[in-house]
C-alpha cells in the first residue's frame, strides 16, 4: 500500500474512494474516479470568493463552512455525483509529519503505537490528547525508516463535516505532498526531493532508495508578480540547504528534484532559477490526465491524481 493511501483520518483498511477532493484556502477541487479501472472520469476546480479557512495544526481551521459547502455542491454537480466515498486532501499545515530512523521496530501493534508516540515525543514533547496518528514503515529487518502523520481530531472533523452533510462519506484524509510522492520516481533515479508549493506553503519531501528521508514545511508568503523573485530565491535557498543536509546525513547523493506548484505559471520561472544554482535534473510532477485538461488544471489536480496512482 502506498504512503498516501495509508495516511488517513481513521485506522481501518478501505477500498479506493469514488472521488478525491482537495480543500485549499483559495479553492476546492475534486476528481471522480472510475469504479472499473480507477482512472479519472471528471475533474473540477472551484475558486472561493474569499478564503474560508486558515490552515493550522492546533487551532480551528474553517472560518466559513457555508462557502465550502456551496463550492462542494457546485463541484458535485460537475462530477455528476450525489453520494459515495471520498478521500480528502487538507492543507499541509493542518498536519504534522515526522520522518524517523530506527535501528529496530516492535513486532506487535500496541507496542508499535507506544513506540511511535515515544519517538515523536522526542521532537514534540506535548502530543495533544486528541491527536490522530498513523504511520508507515519500510519493510525488512534491522534499521528502518518510519513516516508518521499526526492531526488533531477536531481539525479533521472540521474538514470532514461539510462532505458528510453533502452526502459523501470521507474514508481517508491526507495532504498534497504525501499523495504527490506517488507520482515521482517512476523512471528510476529515485533519490530525489519533491518540492511542492501550495498557496503560501513550501514542502520539501525527500525520498531515497532506502525510504523516506526528510519532510520539511515552511511558510513562504503569497505567489504573485510582485513577490515572485523573492519567493523563488527563498525556495532555491531551502532546496540547497536541504540537499546539503541530506547528503551529509544520509551519505547519499541526491539525483534529481521534482517540482510542482498549484500555480502552474510559477513553475517555469522556479525551475529556471533552480537550474541556475543546482546542478541536478529538474523534473515536473507528471501524470496521465484527460486530454481536455489544461496545464493549469493538471497542476492543480496533481495531488488528487496522486491519491489514486
Amino acid at each position: 500500500m502506498t504512503l498516501g493511501k495509508r495516511l488517513r483520518a481513521h485506522f481501518l483498511e478501505r477500498l479506493a474512494p469514488d472521488a478525491v477532493f482537495q480543500v485549499s484556502p483559495g479553492f476546492l477541487s475534486g476528481i471522480r474516479v472510475s469504479r472499473k479501472d480507477r482512472t479519472v472520469r471528471a475533474g473540477f476546480v472551484q475558486p472561493f470568493r474569499s478564503r474560508p479557512l486558515v490552515p493550522s495544526f492546533d487551532r480551528p481551521n474553517v472560518t466559513d463552512a457555508g462557502a465550502i459547502e456551496e463550492a462542494l455542491g457546485q463541484g458535485m454537480e460537475k462530477l455528476r455525483m450525489s453520494s459515495g466515498t471520498a478521500a480528502l486532501l487538507i492543507p499541509e499545515p493542518s498536519l504534522r509529519v515526522f520522518v524517523l530512523s530506527v535501528d529496530s521496530f516492535p513486532g506487535s501493534g500496541r507496542e508499535r503505537d507506544s513506540f511511535i508516540r515515544w519517538r515523536v515525543g522526542k521532537q514534540m514533547p506535548l502530543i495533544p490528547e486528541d491527536a490522530m496518528i498513523d504511520y508507515a514503515v519500510t519493510p525488512g529487518r534491522g534499521p528502518r525508516k518510519i513516516i508518521v502523520a499526526m492531526a488533531r481530531r477536531p481539525v479533521v472533523r472540521e474538514y470532514e463535516s461539510p462532505f458528510e452533510r453533502a452526502g459523501l462519506k470521507p474514508v481517508l484524509v491526507s495532504v498534497p505532498s504525501l499523495t504527490l510522492v506517488n507520482l515521482v520516481g517512476r523512471g528510476g533515479g529515485s533519490n530525489g526531493i519533491l518540492i511542492n508549493l501550495e498557496d503560501e506553503t513550501l514542502t520539501l519531501f525527500a525520498v531515497l532508495d532506502t525510504g523516506w528521508a526528510l519532510y520539511r514545511q515552511k511558510s513562504i508568503g503569497p505567489a504573485g508578480p510582485a513577490e515572485a523573485g523573492a519567493r523563488s530565491d527563498n525556495i532555491v535557498r531551502e532546496a540547497e540547504n536541504t540537499i546539503r543536509f541530506l547528503e551529509d546525513k544520509e551519505k547519499t547523493r541526491i539525483e534529481r528534484l521534482w517540482v510542482r506548484s498549484s500555480a502552474a505559471g510559477e513553475t517555469p520561472e522556479l525551475a529556471s532559477r533552480l537550474k541556475e544554482r543546482i546542478d541536478l535534473p529538474i523534473e515536473p510532477v507528471d501524470y496521465r490526465a484527460p486530454e481536455e485538461w489544461t496545464e493549469a488544471q493538471k497542476a492543480l489536480l496533481a495531488p488528487l491524481a496522486g491519491q489514486i496512482a
